[in-house]
């Protein structure tokens, strides 16, 4: 039978989990024990994550996968921008009185 072990796994994911649903619900017990403990959990969330950047074993992973992600960013953007910039040519050569000009359409 395997014994459980708080390093193996998660990493404590699950108790930062548990903590993070824990403070969140003093929102609705008590709302002053929120906003003095969720900074505090923050805070320390914040600092364990930075303590644990040197043991990540993935950085190259990471560093491979950055440049298409940035690039899909980029393409997303531009076709935002053209998306925005034909709503606006439509709207500029229909003019704002388009509709004016369109029958009704009866109604049966």
């Amino acid at each position: 039978m395997r014994r459980w072990s708080p390093t193996k796994g998660g990493g404590g994911l699950g108790l930062a989990a548990i903590s993070y649903i824990a403070v969140d619900y003093l929102r609705e017990v008590s709302p002053s024990w929120h906003s003095r403990l969720q900074s505090v959990l923050w805070s320390f969330l914040s600092l364990v994550a930075i303590i644990r950047i040197p043991f990540y074993r993935h950085w190259s992973a990471e560093f491979r996968s950055a440049p298409p992600f940035v690039a899909s960013i980029f393409f997303l953007l531009s076709t935002l921008l053209f998306e925005a910039l034909s709503v606006r040519f439509v709207t500029a050569v229909l003019g704002l009185d388009w509709h004016g000009f369109v029958s009704l359409l009866e109604s049966g």
